[in-house]
């Protein structure tokens, strides 16, 4: 997904004048949907570019992920274009995520997803494991999941084989952090909070493989 979104941003870079954000909102606009707030059409449009158009289907997602890293999208390229200056800058931020998700005991080995065929599910962080239903709207690349002691999920998700991304609004990735994490302190909360608060439009959560 990295490599799309550099490909994104290169094309953009070139593309934009002295009259930017006018002509960045219309080639946005091509491949979001204009005026969309709802982050699946950005998702769903780099799910078409990854899966060849193939769109998704329930046996896609149904088995166990495992978490590898952190992962995050921009859903408006302006903040992305200006403040991040492409890939180096993204990479950097998903390195700092990964070092803060450590902290509170999502890392590999301790953490993931197991979606089953009839519609359960559960979310796994180390000995524990929290289950619940989940549902996928594949026109939006999106899992709705209904998970017990936690927040209810909306997930905007791609897939490739056996590799898959999971990202959340930043409200939603708070509230999962806090509710399924038992160890953790205020301090990298906040510290996580603060992380994914910094870009507008920013979507974070999972890089997983089955």
């Amino acid at each position: 997904m990295k490599r799309i979104l550099i490909t994104l941003a290169a094309v953009l870079c070139l593309t934009v004048s002295a009259s930017a954000q006018n002509g960045l909102g219309s080639i946005l606009g091509s491949l979001t949907g204009s005026g969309s707030n709802s982050g699946g059409n950005l998702i769903t449009s780099i799910t078409d570019l990854i899966t060849g158009k193939a769109g998704l289907t329930t046996d896609k997602i149904v088995g166990t992920w495992n978490y590898t890293g952190s992962a995050i999208t921009f859903k408006s390229s302006t903040n992305a274009l200006s403040n991040l200056a492409g890939s180096a800058a993204t990479t950097a931020i998903e390195k700092k995520l990964d070092q803060y998700l450590s902290k509170v005991g999502i890392s590999k080995g301790l953490f993931g997803f197991t979606f089953n065929e009839d519609g359960t599910m559960s979310v796994n962080y180390g000995s524990r494991t929290f289950s619940g239903t989940w549902t996928l709207d594949a026109d939006k690349s999106v899992i709705n999941m209904k998970v017990k002691s936690l927040v209810n999920m909306k997930g905007y998700v791609a897939v490739q084989g056996n590799q898959m991304e999971l990202q959340f609004d930043t409200t939603t990735m708070m509230k999962l952090i806090k509710s399924v994490c038992s160890v953790y302190n205020k301090g990298t909360l906040q510290t996580i909070n603060s992380l994914l608060n910094q870009y507008d439009e920013m979507y974070s959560g999972f890089k997983l493989v089955k």
